[in-house]
Order: C-alpha cells, then sequence, then structure tokens
C-alpha cells in the first residue's frame, strides 16, 4: 500500500504562502548552522507541495500547515548515519537483553520509515514499535504509514540534527500519536521528548525515558557522542533491560 502524499489534508495554508516564494536556506552547510544537513524552506501551497512529493523518490520533506511551508532535507552524509545509528544498536540489544532474561518483547526497528499525518509527510532517522499489535501488516507496507487511517505509529521516533531551536517541528508526530522522540545536535546534544496533553504543543522536554525505563538523556547523549557506540549500547541495553524488567508487573 502506497498512499500518495496528495491524499493528505488540504487545509487552505495562511494566505501569505499561495504563491511559491524562495526562502534562504535553513543551514548552508554543516558546523555553519547545527540543524545541518542542509534544509531548505519554501513558502508554496498544499496542493503544489503534494503534486511535488507524490512519488516513491521525493526528497525527504514535510509540510508545515501552521505557515504554509514545505521542508526539504538534503541527503545525510555519514556523520548523520554513524549517530543514526547508535539508536537502532540500542534497540536491538535491549531486545537480546529482555529475552535472555526470560521476558521476550516484539521490537520493530524503522529506519526512515515513512509517516503520513493531517500534517504532512515524515520520515524520522529511527523509529521503535514496541509490541506492534499487527506486526504482520506492518511489516507488508511498501509506503507511507497512514495515521489517519489507523496504521500503527512508532512508540519513539529518533531525529539526528534536530536543534532546540527547531523542537517545534516534532509536534507533528505527538500528533499522530508517537510516545517519545529523541533528538540530537551539535548545540544541545540529546534530548528526550514525551507526549504531555497538559502542555500546548501535546509533548515536553524531560530528564528521563518514559518508553524505555531506565534510560535517561545523559545515557543517550553519551550514546550519541561516543566514537564506540557498541560498547555503550551494550551496557545502556542492560541497564534498560533491567529497569524494564523491574517495572514490568508480575
Amino acid at each position: 500500500m502506497s498512499p500518495s502524499t496528495s491524499q493528505a489534508a488540504t487545509a487552505a495554508p495562511p494566505a501569505a504562502a499561495r504563491r511559491p516564494v524562495p526562502q534562504p536556506a535553513a543551514s548552508t552547510a554543516a558546523g555553519v548552522n547545527p540543524d545541518a544537513p542542509v534544509r531548505v524552506e519554501v513558502a508554496m501551497p498544499r496542493d503544489l507541495f503534494d503534486r511535488l512529493t507524490a512519488h516513491d523518490h521525493a526528497p525527504r520533506c514535510r509540510y508545515d500547515m501552521a505557515t504554509g511551508r514545505a521542508e526539504f532535507v538534503a541527503e545525510p552524509g555519514p556523520a548523520h548515519e554513524w549517530r543514526a545509528h547508535g539508536p537502532s544498536s540500542l534497540f536491538v540489544r535491549i531486545e537480546d537483553a529482555l529475552a535472555a532474561a526470560g521476558r521476550p518483547v516484539r521490537f520493530f526497528i524503522g529506519r526512515a520509515t515513512r509517516l503520513l499525518s493531517e500534517d504532512g509527510a515524515f520520515e524520522p532517522d529511527e523509529s521503535l514499535y514496541i509490541d506492534p499489535p499487527d506486526e504482520p501488516d506492518l511489516m507488508e507496507f511498501d509506503g507511507y504509514l497512514d495515521a489517519r487511517r489507523g496504521h500503527p505509529v512508532p512508540d519513539v521516533v529518533v531525529e539526528i540534527d534536530r536543534s532546540v531551536g527547531s523542537s517545534r517541528k516534532l509536534a507533528p508526530y505527538f500528533r499522530m500519536g508517537v510516545r517519545e522522540a529523541w533528538t540530537w545536535s551539535r548545540a544541545d546534544g540529546a534530548r528526550i521528548w514525551v507526549a504531555d496533553p497538559r502542555v500546548e504543543d501535546g509533548f515536553r522536554a524531560a530528564d528521563r525515558s518514559a518508553v524505555l525505563t531506565g534510560l535517561c538523556r545523559d545515557d543517550l547523549d553519551r550514546l550519541l557522542a561516543s566514537r564506540e557506540p557498541a560498547g555503550v549500547s551494550r551496557e545502556l541495553a542492560e541497564q534498560v533491560a533491567r529497569a524494564m524488567l523491574a517495572d514490568a508487573p508480575g
């Protein structure tokens, strides 16, 4: 199933955004702005964005309904991919540690899983589903997972090179039902964001993970900053598994 981005919400963008107007790049080079890789935001109508991105080879992009702006992201380089691999390695090791302890939990780990919601199309760098209810169906999807149609959304999404200043762009993940987001940037290091319906944006910064008990922000920062992430992820996986087992009922 490959729902097109043209099926996304068609609410009209603000009047100022009805004609495409090129805007300066949000970042022009790694090191100039911590929000690398290069991002370009362009004001355009939603229907034009849908036509430009309604194909399998569309660049990494999203549409912000609140501002009427499309964000296009350059393909990530090795530094980005290296950091994105850290959380994936951690997820695998936690799953293995729980299974070894006799409490297996099904983890479904996605890289660049394509999500679709009323806010547009999104591709987190990594995503984690814990005990997905429809795992066989999930594995059959070859396109966008459409939150509006009840397709499963991740429990955790990971965004590398996403600064605190751009954390407002995480709101669509939480609106579609994601429980937690991890971000990393050169300026801010690792951050953990958790769903909280009591606050205006529906999420807030947290010192500890609400999904993977036992993992704190400093742990995540250490993992993403390490040049030997295998050893760090092994240590953290054992720590998280112990905490999750201690919290498990029975």
